[in-house]
């Protein structure tokens, strides 16, 4: 009894040292949660009526491990990556970095140039890293293996609040696209949804020479692209439009009537259609029609893609074209002789039809996406990556700069920051852009621009036209007061934007019959503006594309519509 008696009272001072422990709080401190199990929410049982006066401070977006921890990817990498001297893809400063700052090493499983075809077979073998980027067609198939993990609450514990409000600054669209069943299943690679904006190039020594409008109104393009036709100046057939084989350069033509091909769009019911079949195509195409008929539209371009396209502007056949902020380049190329621009150009908004405003079409589709394993040890790890990458396009200093610049974090004119293991691009990227690059041209300042190196480079380039040097002279339509991304920022905050609503991974008919279906559509259309079809072969097209799959594509696309309400 005696025996009895001191065993008591010893297990009652065990206990009762243990919780004036656990209250003084000098207890070793918790370990971050190392999977997507339960002994995190089965610790804090076990200590929750220990504590009930002062909780257990979680591990947030930048606690560092220590001691360190190992996480594992695989990277695709390209033959013409810059390495600063001695380093390579799995030793270099960026990785150092994340190493010092997160205590995180990250090891390459392996590297490859051609990623998407070695992802696939890592796929089929099961034979996968803690993390790595997949496109949407491999994000579903892993969902349905059920091979990686549901980060709904590892988002919410360890993004940070910046990396979060970046990332749904389009309404949270992209990243729904990375939700299935109310789950976050992955990451993705968000971007700017505004950058593929298309505007009107025009030639203005020619307006002005034959005393033409600026084009404000789709009249006003007419006009200029009948006019440019006829003036054949040094007896040089001129068009008044340029089109490519792929009718890529007719898509802000298309949208100046109300016209949004290839993309999916809400109709008055709330249902989705397919935009390259509605009424507003045909009208678009009956004026090209015309157009090629009046001798506005070189009777080549079905031959011709878009580098032979742009080798009309050098031969003075072309004043006209729609393109995107980057299409200056392409603009310049035959242009500039012995370090001169030989031609005056200017961009436009792209202009409507009639007095509804014309909107630019526009997707939230993700380009590819970050998956975690649904072994690995510490999944958290690669959102607290994303973090520190997030917090350098946000927030830039020299510190961070690294990310972008290498160990010296100075502007090398390399692209360096590609050998970050995980990255999002700011979805407003372009609309700041245009706001701050015209803005540190007015005042001389590129401090305006952070450490964004395309940014940088842009000031640069056109401060070196300003100075005389004709081969910058495509940055500085893009970077000054009214260039082209002054003109995205314009259009971004005019709503003059229509977004494909449909963001999912392709539909069961869609990989099957979409790829057939486009082709026809392609064919249809061009024969159409040659005149060797009829308009009227497009209501012919529209009935085909609908019983050749289209109608059960239709079907599907709005089941998943509905589906992510």
């Amino acid at each position: 009894m005696k025996r009895i008696g001191r065993s008591i009272t010893l297990c009652c001072l065990a206990a009762i040292l243990l919780l004036v422990a656990a209250c003084s709080g000098t207890g070793t401190p918790a370990p971050e949660p190392s999977s997507g199990s339960n002994s995190t929410n089965e610790s804090k049982q076990d200590q929750g009526s220990q504590q009930s006066d002062q909780s257990v401070e979680k591990p947030g977006p930048f606690t560092k491990y220590d001691p360190p921890i190992t996480v594992t990817t695989v990277r695709g990498i390209s033959n013409k990556q810059y390495f600063d001297p001695g380093e390579t893809i799995d030793n270099n400063a960026i990785y150092d970095y994340y190493k010092e700052r997160l205590g995180i090493e990250i090891k390459n499983d392996w590297t490859v140039t051609d990623y998407d075809q070695k992802i696939k077979i890592s796929i089929a073998s099961n034979n996968l890293p803690d993390f790595y980027n997949v496109k949407a067609t491999d994000l579903q198939q892993l969902i349905d293996s059920d091979m990686i993990m549901d980060i709904t609450e590892l988002w919410e514990q360890y993004a940070s609040e910046d990396t979060k409000n970046e990332m749904t600054k389009d309404g949270g669209m992209q990243m729904k696209t990375a939700t299935f069943n109310d789950k976050l299943m992955a990451i993705p690679q968000t971007n700017s949804p505004y950058s593929g904006a298309n505007f009107i190039y025009v030639r203005t020594d020619w307006l002005k020479e034959m005393n033409l409008p600026e084009p404000k109104t789709m009249q006003d393009v007419l006009t200029i692209a009948e006019a440019f036709s006829k003036r054949n100046a040094d007896g040089k057939k001129t068009y008044g439009l340029a089109i490519d084989k792929d009718l890529n350069m007719l898509t802000g033509f298309l949208n100046g009537f109300h016209a949004h091909t290839k993309i999916w769009k809400k109709d008055e019911s709330g249902n989705l259609v397919y935009g390259s079949i509605q009424p507003e195509v045909k009208a678009a195409l009956k004026q090209l029609q015309d157009m090629f008929k009046a001798g506005q539209i070189d009777p080549e371009f079905a031959v011709k893609d878009g580098s032979k396209v742009a080798e009309m502007y050098g031969s003075e056949q072309l004043g006209l074209v729609y393109g995107a902020f980057w299409y200056t380049l392409s603009i310049q190329r035959p242009l500039v002789k012995d370090g001169k621009m030989t031609a005056e150009w200017k961009s436009y908004q792209i202009a409507s039809i009639d007095d509804k405003p014309a909107q630019n079409q526009a997707t939230y589709r993700v380009p590819s996406y970050y998956v975690i394993n649904k072994n690995a040890k510490h999944p958290e790890a690669a959102i607290k990556l994303l973090n520190v990458w997030m917090e350098n396009q946000i927030k830039p200093d020299e510190s961070n700069s690294i990310l972008v610049f290498g160990k010296d974090r100075k502007n090398k004119g390399e692209f360096f920051y590609p050998l970050n293991p995980i990255m999002a691009n700011l979805q407003d990227y372009h609309i700041i852009t245009g706001e701050l690059l015209p803005k540190a041209l007015k005042n001389n300042d590129p401090s305006i621009l952070g450490s964004s190196m395309d940014r940088i480079a842009r000031y640069e380039g056109a401060q070196a036209y300003l100075n005389g040097d004709g081969n910058m002279w495509y940055q500085w339509m893009v970077a000054k007061e009214g260039g082209t991304m002054a003109h995205l920022k314009e259009a971004y905050e005019n709503n003059l934007y229509v977004f494909d609503e449909f963001v999912g991974a392709p539909t069961p008919t869609m990989s099957e019959r979409m790829a057939l279906l486009q082709t026809k559509e392609n064919e249809t259309f061009t024969k159409i503006i040659l005149g060797g079809l009829p308009i009227e072969a497009f209501d012919t097209f529209v009935e085909e594309w609908r019983s050749l799959g289209g109608d059960k594509i239709t079907e599907e696309v709005n089941e998943w519509y509905k589906s992510r309400k």
